[in-house]
């Protein structure tokens, strides 16, 4: 049986002088509903690193998207899926109430496997179970609001969502805002969503979970940590294309607004939110406003 390789005094040293630098200081977490459709064991994996990041005394915002689950449940209903010309979903009225279903019950499904892993019940704040959305959203389309419940966040409420969190609460969302008259409900992108959150909390990482290792070198090697200078200079190159081209952008937008850092990370891997954000070298790659 092989030994198992023991971390040296180094490593500890450098895993605690990371994780310090956490300390009381709030990460926006935000996984995607394919992750949680993928893998049955993906929200154990988050689970147990939010337990982790919670217990040392970091604050935690969890944010999730259900765009697999909201098709499926659009599907079962007999709704039509409409999408626009740029491949956002155009969410009309009826389908909204099936959002707005579809998330609460995947809200209560993330807060049970939190629970599950150790984390206490009333020491979470569960939005589907919240009398009020922390996210103001208004109408992508304002000439077609009346028909298109797809919304951006215009807003946060983060005098109250700082109290939950002041109070050592972990913070589960999902991608739902309410509009400015009180009552309309908009569907919001969720990377959008917790783009906004960690821009409104001045948070010290925007962590992006999802199915890819990060932004990629020629060598197709990962790219540990990149700013607005290396970024220009690997889009003009042709490393960076397609679909990673505007989530570099928005990411390095994100820095700008004042937030530490934005991680993209591949969450399949365990540990790999630890990985991220305690270790030098990380396990994605991440945005900050000038390395060094």
């Amino acid at each position: 049986m092989k030994r198992r390789k023991d971390p040296t005094l180094e490593q500890i040293g450098e895993l605690m002088s990371e994780l310090d630098a956490y300390h009381h200081r709030t990460v926006v977490i935000k996984i995607g509903g394919n992750s949680i459709a993928e893998d049955e064991h993906f929200l154990v994996k988050i689970a147990k690193q939010v337990k982790f990041l919670r217990a040392n005394g970091v604050h935690i915002v969890l944010i999730h998207g259900g765009g697999p689950q909201i098709d499926k449940a659009l599907r079962e209903r007999k709704i039509e899926i409409e999408k626009g010309s740029d491949g956002r979903r155009i969410t009309s009225p009826g389908a909204m109430r099936v959002v707005r279903q579809v998330m609460n019950e995947m809200n209560r499904h993330v807060v049970e496997a939190l629970v599950e892993e150790g984390c206490r019940k009333e020491k979470i704040l569960c939005a589907a179970n919240h009398p009020r959305y922390f996210v103001q959203a208004e109408p992508l389309d304002h000439k077609n609001s009346e028909h298109n419940r797809s919304g951006r966040p215009v807003g946060v409420s983060v005098e109250a969502m700082e109290r939950v969190l002041n109070k050592g609460r972990i913070v589960v969302l999902h991608s739902v805002g309410l509009g400015r008259d009180g009552k309309t409900l908009y569907n919001i992108n969720g990377d959008d969503y917790a783009m906004a959150v960690a821009i409104a909390l001045s948070a010290k990482r925007l962590i992006l979970v999802t199915n890819v290792t990060g932004v990629l070198d020629k060598q197709r090697k990962r790219i540990p940590a990149i700013d607005e200078e290396a970024a220009s200079q690997l889009i003009a190159e042709g490393v960076i294309t397609g679909g990673m081209l505007p989530k570099v952008e928005s990411a390095l937008w994100v820095v700008k607004q004042g937030v530490g850092g934005v991680a993209i990370i591949d969450g399949f891997k365990p540990w790999s939110i630890l990985a991220e954000m305690l270790t030098h070298e990380g396990f994605g790659t991440l945005f900050q406003a000038r390395l060094g």
